[in-house]
């Protein structure tokens, strides 16, 4: 059996040339051929922080760790 390594990343979104940042962001290494995969859960949550950066709700640089437990 392989075991999945999480690994922290991060993610860059360029949206009408404003750069949207989200720091340590948890992926999964694969033994696959994408090699690097999110979480269910994981993914939602970077939707709606990508929704609020894009809103102007939130700041254009987050940790994703500071803002995973925030209830959208």
């Amino acid at each position: 059996m392989v075991e999945n390594m999480t690994t922290k990343r991060e993610l860059v979104w360029n949206i009408a040339g404003t750069e949207y940042k989200v720091l340590n962001v948890p992926t999964y290494d694969m033994n696959s051929e994408e090699k690097e995969y999110f979480d269910m859960d994981v993914t939602m949550k970077l939707s709606m922080i990508r929704d609020l950066m894009y809103a102007d709700e939130i700041p254009h640089t987050v940790d994703f760790e500071e803002v995973a437990d925030f209830d959208f």
